[in-house]
């Protein structure tokens, strides 16, 4: 545009100066008088300058390692976290070492499954509500570092919105057949199956960091979170955890149910009771409203 510009306002002068010439020609043959030349005419307006778009910061790929860029968690309950997944889910149970460098700290993530309809697993995750894998959730607090995994799946997560990259590189990669983990199950189910009928103590742990929110996403505030007895069976609550917490039977919308109460359980102690009747008992910490879990008793 600026060239056709000055090409019109150089037209434009040509034209004036041929006027001028054929006036003062004019007056020169009628009365012979001085000439005067009219000034040269040039344009001194700068060209404008477009701004050429600035490249967006990225973190350099580490050399001989794969990239993965983190998209919106499919599974339920989890639309607002991040994850990358890194080895897809598969029939076959995958096992090695994972070296990871992120852009930000992230979690570890691994799946197993799909999980028979007679399993219950103290952590789940699930794209439908119907495909249900059991979740093994890690949270070393780091970008980068490195981790033994088995599982049927193995993918990075965060628990924010935006998108994260990781480079990675996976060791001494092994996959097994799924007829021989048919084979695990099915001696494990038969050695079950030998133990004693009798009155039982389950453990559930009260892990560390729960005297922040955070844990009721992944419903880790209590593990496992949600436990099925038998009538007669006895659970012990242990706080591993620095701070002081409460296992109270009822909900935090509610209040308590008045059928048990630990108190505080300072870090380090536990708590016991037994369960004598059939039922769903839901409970909660009286101090941490957002930690909650559940017993069922056949």
């Amino acid at each position: 545009m600026a060239g056709i510009d000055k090409a019109a306002i150089g037209f434009s002068i040509a034209i004036v100066a041929i006027g001028v010439a054929f006036a003062m020609y004019g007056d020169a043959s009628q009365n012979a008088g001085p000439s005067v030349s009219s000034p040269a005419v040039t344009s001194t307006a700068p060209e404008p300058k477009m701004d050429e778009p600035k490249a967006s910061p990225q973190k350099p790929m580490k050399a001989g390692w794969e990239r993965a860029t983190s998209q919106q968690d499919p599974g339920i309950g989890h639309e607002s976290h991040q994850l990358a997944v890194l080895l897809a889910p598969s029939e076959n149970v995958y096992s090695g070492t994972l070296l990871y460098d992120a852009s930000e700290n992230i979690q570890l993530v691994t799946l197993r499954g799909p999980v028979g309809a007679d399993e219950k697993p103290a952590k789940t995750w699930t794209p439908d509500g119907e495909t249900i894998f059991e979740l093994t959730f890690v949270d070393p607090k780091n970008a980068k570092g490195e981790w033994e995994f088995s599982g049927n799946a193995l993918a990075v997560h965060t628990m924010k919105t935006n998108t994260f990259v990781v480079d990675y590189k996976i060791l001494d990669l092994t996959e097994t057949e799924a007829k021989i983990v048919e084979m695990k199950e099915e001696v494990t189910m038969k050695d079950t199956t030998t133990k004693p009928a009798g009155p039982t103590t389950h453990t559930v742990d009260m892990p560390k960091g729960t005297s922040v929110p955070g844990c009721e996403e992944t419903n880790t505030c209590y593990l496992p979170a949600d436990l099925t007895i038998n009538a007669g069976d006895t659970v012990e609550w242990v706080n591993v955890d620095t701070a002081a917490h409460t296992v109270t039977g009822g909900s935090p919308a509610d209040g308590p149910s008045g059928v048990f109460d630990s108190s505080l359980v300072m870090g380090g102690a536990s708590y016991s009771f037994t369960f004598e009747d059939a039922g769903s008992y839901d409970y909660f910490c009286m101090v941490h409203p957002w930690m909650v879990g559940s017993v069922t008793v056949n």
